[in-house]
């Protein structure tokens, strides 16, 4: 068992900690009776990205990139992407996020997850809004 913070460092919980590495993971591991959970770099608010006496599923090693359509600007990549490196890599070829939370450290797994919105959300919605699959 590991303690786990959530952004807000408000508490630590015990996990049982697994990394993922393979998509799609080949199994994700689970002691009898355990609640797992997925896990990117913890930025949510609150402890929504915690799961005392639990498992999480560290999916930061998911962090590739699949497929680019740069006529369309649609991106297919794993859960552990971080936005941050989506701008890095698609700003200079004139690409954004339409929807940008206020950490570049977010995980897309984690902006799904908890639907994440920025400054411009009443034009251009949530996170989810833009997700096609």
């Amino acid at each position: 068992m590991v303690a786990v913070h959530s952004w807000g460092r408000l508490q630590a919980a015990e996990h049982t900690l697994h990394a993922l590495a393979d998509h799609p993971p080949t199994r994700l591991p689970l002691a009898e009776g355990q609640h797992g959970l997925a896990h990117g770099m913890g930025r949510s608010y609150g402890d929504v990205c915690l799961n005392p006496g639990g498992a999480l599923w560290a999916t930061r090693g998911l962090d590739r990139f699949i497929a680019w359509n740069e006529s369309t600007g649609e991106l297919t990549c794993e859960a552990g992407v971080l936005l941050r490196d989506i701008q890095r890599t698609f700003v200079p070829r004139g690409w954004m996020l339409p929807v940008t939370p206020g950490t570049q450290f977010a995980t897309v797994g984690g902006a799904i997850a908890n639907d994440v919105h920025g400054k411009n959300h009443h034009v251009h919605g949530s996170f989810g809004d833009h997700v096609a699959a």
